[in-house]
């Protein structure tokens, strides 16, 4: 497949002025590529959440007595394990309260909302769940809406996915332009499209080791991107020099 085959001239350094042949639809699929792995982690994370509260129902007569006054949760506190993480019943902590070291709740009663790891601003307040004032309502709400949490997660993964390709296109275009006016000045004979037809490429490639190792152990090594640097350098070598 040709898509494929630059990949192939990005890590062998071969035939780079070819870079400008990819066309419109490759550069569409490396950049939901790029979206998609950025998005990852969080995804996973997000659907672990949503496994977490669908099983709910079989931990029901878990679900410590409380009621929500004024929009403020007011009962006892209490924290239930389930599939190795936390579900967190709490008066006296609140959503902003939640931190780093947290990362084992994946959903929080809180005093002022619902806490959800990895939902985009973390907290929800009671109004969006206005039918829930007791810990029965929470019993048969959980009934009737786990059929329909995935299509939800669903939803957001599209919406929070589709945010991440307008600003990773925005972002890419910033860093290109910069090369391409650096090559401009310098007499190359440079394209704007081309340069980010190869930056699309490059950062799909970078971005493998980069996820990979955050799933793997927790952390976010951006700085291994700096590895693609050469192959700049040998792109904008390969560039022709103005008559």
């Amino acid at each position: 497949m040709k898509f494929f085959t630059f990949y192939k001239r990005f890590l062998t350094l071969n035939k780079y002025p070819l870079f400008r042949t990819a066309n419109f639809k490759h550069m569409l699929i490396n950049i939901l590529l790029i979206s998609l792995m950025i998005a990852l982690p969080n995804i996973i994370s997000l659907f672990q959440s949503v496994s977490a509260t669908t099983s709910l129902t079989s931990i029901e007569s878990e679900i410590p007595e409380f009621s929500i006054v004024d929009g403020e949760y007011v009962g006892e506190s209490k924290t239930i394990q389930i599939h190795g993480s936390s579900i967190l019943f709490s008066g006296s902590r609140s959503t902003g309260d939640m931190t780093g070291a947290d990362r084992e709740v994946l959903i929080g009663f809180l005093k002022d909302g619902i806490y959800i790891r990895d939902v985009q601003g973390g907290g929800f307040d009671y109004s969006y769940i206005s039918q829930v004032e007791n810990n029965e309502d929470l019993e048969t709400f959980i009934e009737q809406q786990t059929s329909s949490l995935y299509f939800y997660v669903a939803v957001y993964v599209v919406f929070y996915t589709a945010v991440i390709m307008f600003f990773a296109v925005i972002l890419l275009s910033i860093g290109v332009y910069a090369m391409h006016l650096i090559s401009s000045v310098l007499r190359k004979k440079s394209r704007f499209m081309n340069w980010f037809k190869f930056s699309t490429f490059a950062t799909v490639l970078a971005l493998i080791p980069i996820i990979g190792i955050q799933l793997a152990i927790g952390l976010t090594p951006w700085w291994i991107y700096l590895a693609t640097l050469p192959f700049y350098f040998h792109y904008y070598r390969k560039l022709p020099v103005m008559k």
